[in-house]
Parts: C-alpha cells; sequence; structure tokens
C-alpha cells in the first residue's frame, strides 16, 4: 500500500476522519492520542526544557488535540501551561480537560512571558471570518517573539484554499495532521505554514486510497524509477529528437541535451539552425546534428521541411528550448503535435501554441512543463490565479486536456494527468536561474525514454531534477552546471533506495 501523504481540501479531510470513527470503528480519542503523540515529537525536535510553553486551546477537536499536548509535553518534563479561549467543548475535548486538570497541568490567562506557542485554536473545518477575542488573541500571537508551532492547520487559514479569513496565525511549524490541506500550499498558506510536517495519526491508509492528490516522495519515486535490463541496447532506452536553439539561445538546447544524456536517453539528435551547427559540434559530443535552414540566427522557413523528411524517425520529441518566439516557432511545433510520436513541449513552444490548444486533443503522450506565466498562455487563467492556486490550475488543465500530462513548475510544483495530481514541495532557490528548467525537459526525456510512461516519467523527473539543487554550495552561487553535475547523485541515491542496499 503506497503510504504517501494525500493533500486535501477541509471536507474530504473531513469526510476521512468521519469513516475511520464510524464506518471502521476507530474511536476519536485514540485518533486524538496519535496526533498528540506525533505532533509533541515534532515539537520536541525544536524546543528545549529551558523553555516556557503555551498551548493555546479553542473549541472542538483541534483544542482537545492541543490538551494532550500539553499532558504528554508535562509528562516529559517540559515547563508547559494551557490557556483555554473557550468555554464551548466538544465531548472529546472535556475529557481532554478533565484529565490535564487531574494531572495538575497548570492553567494561564495569556501569553507573556512564553518563548514558545502552539497553536490550538481552530482546525481545519474553519471557514467564517475571525471575530474578537480570538482575533485580539491571534494578534497577540503574532506580535510576540515567540516560536510558533500550529497544529494542523494556522488558525484563520482556509485550509480549503489557503486564504486567510481576516486574520491568520504565523506559524514557524505547522504539523499536519494525516494528510496535507491544499490551503497549505495555495494564496497565503506557505507564509504563514513555515515548515510543515505531516504525520500519520492512525487513519488506515487505504481510506486515502481514491485520493486524487498525492505527496512526491522519495519511495514513491524510487518505485517508479525505470530499470535498466543488462540485455538492452541503446535503442530499448529511446531514440529522442531535440528541437530547438538559436544564436542567442544555443546554450538552452545544450543544456537539455546534457542533461537528457546524463538520465539515461538512448540516442539523441539535435534539430537546430544551421548558424549554430558548428558551435553545437563544439559544445556538444555525444549528440547527432540535424542541421536546419536558418535565418538571422533562429530557424528559417524551410526547416519545417527538413522536419517532415526525419520526424518519423523518433519515439520521442521535444520542441521548444532556446528556439524563440517566432512564427516559424509556431510552424514547427504544430507540425509536431500533429504527428503520433509522443511529445514534449517546453519553454518557447508554449508561445507557440498559445492559439493553437486545440492540438492538445491528441492521441500520442503529451508532457508540458510550463512555469506559470507560461501556462497562463494556455489556460484562461491569469498568472496570479494560477500562482495563488496551483493545484487547482493543474486540476482545471487536467480536465480541460484530459490527453496530455502537465508538470507546473515554481516552488510548489504540481504533476497531473486526468484526475491524479501529485505535489512536489522542496522549494529552493538554487533552481530559481535560466536554464535549470531546460535541465529539466532533458531529464525527463531521458526518463520517458526508458519508461514509455507520461505521467511517471514526470513525477521522476521533477524529483530529481529537485534533488540535484541539494547541495552545500550557496543558493546566489549555484549554477546550471552544478544541477547537470548532481544527476548522477540523485540516480544513485534512488536506486539504493529501490534495492535497499
Amino acid at each position: 500500500m503506497d503510504k504517501t501523504f494525500s493533500i486535501l481540501d477541509a471536507s474530504n479531510a473531513r469526510r476521512i476522519d468521519y469513516q475511520a470513527i464510524q464506518e471502521i470503528g476507530i474511536p476519536s480519542l485514540v485518533l486524538m492520542e496519535h496526533a498528540a503523540y506525533q505532533s509533541a515529537n515534532i515539537i520536541k525536535k525544536y524546543i528545549s526544557q529551558n523553555d516556557s510553553i503555551c498551548v493555546v486551546c479553542g473549541p472542538g477537536n483541534n483544542g482537545a488535540d492541543g490538551l494532550a499536548i500539553a499532558r504528554l509535553l508535562q509528562q516529559d518534563n517540559y515547563c508547559v501551561q494551557v490557556l483555554l479561549c473557550t468555554n464551548h467543548l466538544s465531548e472529546d475535548e472535556q475529557i481532554q480537560l478533565d484529565i490535564v486538570k487531574k494531572l495538575n497541568v497548570p492553567f494561564c490567562e495569556n501569553i507573556q512571558n512564553v518563548n514558545v506557542i502552539i497553536d490550538c485554536i481552530f482546525g481545519n473545518g474553519l471557514n467564517r471570518e475571525i471575530k474578537d477575542p480570538y482575533f485580539s488573541l491571534i494578534e497577540q500571537i503574532n506580535m510576540s517573539n515567540a516560536k510558533v508551532f500550529s497544529i494542523d492547520v494556522p488558525s484563520g487559514l482556509d485550509a480549503s484554499n489557503g486564504q486567510s479569513l481576516g486574520i491568520c496565525i504565523k506559524a514557524d511549524y505547522t504539523v499536519a495532521l494525516d494528510c496535507f490541506k491544499i490551503g497549505h500550499f495555495c494564496t497565503n498558506g506557505l507564509y504563514h505554514c513555515g515548515i510543515i510536517h505531516p504525520v500519520h495519526i492512525g487513519i488506515p491508509y487505504q481510506l486515502h486510497s481514491e485520493d486524487s492528490c498525492k505527496m512526491i516522495t522519495s519511495s514513491l519515486v524510487s518505485n517508479l524509477l525505470p530499470d535498466r535490463n543488462p540485455y538492452s541496447h541503446k535503442g530499448t532506452f529511446g531514440k529522442a529528437l531535440m528541437i530547438g536553439g538559436s544564436q542567442a539561445m544555443h546554450g538552452a538546447i545544450t543544456m537539455a541535451a546534457k542533461a537528457a544524456y546524463q538520465s539515461g536517453i538512448g540516442t539523441l539528435t539535435l534539430m537546430i539552425p544551421d548558424s549554430i551547427g558548428d558551435i553545437m559540434a563544439q559544445k556538444f559530443d555525444f549528440a547527432m546534428n540535424l542541421r536546419a535552414p536558418s535565418e538571422e540566427g533562429y530557424f528559417g522557413s524551410g526547416a519545417v521541411d527538413s522536419l517532415k523528411i526525419h520526424l518519423n524517425d523518433y519515439n520521442v520529441i521535444s520542441v521548444g528550448n532556446g528556439m524563440g518566439q517566432r512564427d516559424i516557432s509556431t510552424h514547427l511545433v504544430i507540425e509536431v503535435l500533429k504527428s503520433d510520436i509522443p511529445v514534449i513541449l517546453d519553454a518557447d513552444a508554449f508561445w507557440a501554441i498559445r492559439h493553437h490548444t486545440s492540438l492538445l486533443h491528441r492521441n500520442a503522450d503529451t508532457i508540458l512543463t510550463p512555469h506559470v506565466k507560461e501556462l497562463s498562455r494556455i489556460l484562461n487563467l491569469s498568472v496570479k490565479e494560477i500562482g495563488e492556486n496551483p493545484i487547482a490550475a493543474c486540476k482545471q488543465f487536467c480536465l480541460e486536456f484530459p490527453n496530455c500530462t502537465l508538470i507546473l513548475k515554481s516552488s510548489v510544483s504540481v504533476i497531473g494527468k486526468e484526475n491524479q495530481q501529485f505535489v512536489l514541495f522542496n522549494p529552493n532557490s538554487r533552481l530559481s536561474k535560466g536554464g535549470s528548467g531546460d535541465i529539466l525537459c532533458g531529464i525527463l526525456m531521458g526518463i520517458f525514454g526508458q519508461s514509455r510512461n507520461a505521467l511517471e516519467s514526470a513525477i521522476v523527473a521533477s524529483y530529481i531534477h529537485n534533488q540535484t539543487a541539494n547541495c552545500d554550495k550557496d543558493a546566489a552561487c549555484f549554477l546550471p552546471e552544478d544541477s547537470l553535475n548532481n544527476i548522477e547523485l540523485a540516480f544513485k541515491n534512488l536506486r539504493k533506495e529501490k534495492t535497499g542496499s
């Protein structure tokens, strides 16, 4: 059973919780104890027993979780007190309150003189505007210098869309119970959540088996990583054509080509303007060059005829890297999409198809790798709308273009096909440089050449690309070349996890 964490809106998270309690028969207090234990373990990684801790408990089961956390921290000899900011207690919260009183957990009237605050005011079900006294309390917490932990979601954050409900806790850490919430990653979510730690709380994994959105983990990716059969040949791993390059941007296709070769492609041909043929021959030895007619350093009008002659010689094609935003680029992309060959679209290809999106309704695999602005050229959504809710944007794209696979690149990347979405959450500013997307395109081509599965290739390539930036080099000094050099290590680590060696 895949134990990858799901990503749900508030209503579906509550539905899963209800099913575990009412249909499976797990008592809510048992789940609460798991939640408190796991949360306390996360919190203890960041605090010391010299800290003064206040657990702020509101109405409902989020407040009950807080009371249980306070009890567990006190048992481990932490200096903890409870601020109970409600008289409206759920049945489970009343039970937890009775327990902490019997154990003499101290209570307080305010958050003064504490340096750790655990926010258990509201859970993931809140969808109304925050008003006093809670508004003033959240304001005080945000103005304090305390280290703040939020349990499940920061109080005041809409768990479904990441909107602030008038005011919202600014947490340093958030412990996500059972699953991530969509609001963690949307609109204001990342700003308010801080570092997010998901924890399992005893809800059976099979209740999440039909969830459409899941988090990408190393274990998921290692299982999807294509094997390399020793009894194989170069044709086994893909015969690829990469279309792109120009006098102004030959670096883009160079980086993509190097990444494809380092990611396992069998053979690679670069279709480039003949004006950069000699340059590319010097820059990269391993690919064959298909030189097409050029004009002013870009592909010329005769390039389409050159493509038609050779198009069917390949079993995967990428197009877009460094080719420029010119009419000939549109003609080349249209010709590729009219074929029945798997296609990877990147970079300038999204400008080229902005008025020809109907061509995305093709039977062959089509993988798109846009960033937020590039996707806005395809969907009827603004850059702001996509950036604030990339998961919703991915779902909309997959609904409109069900035969395509999308990699929406951002600090939170979303991969989707049909009714399945996967989120890659490991923000790293080292990748926020020109050339990073070209390297992803190359890795994707290398993986697809081996697996021939569009969604799996998108997941694996996105993860590997992200892992290439995990290094000690200062983020400002990280170069695309460093990413290329780290591809091997990312593969090696996944192979080790896959084989257990």
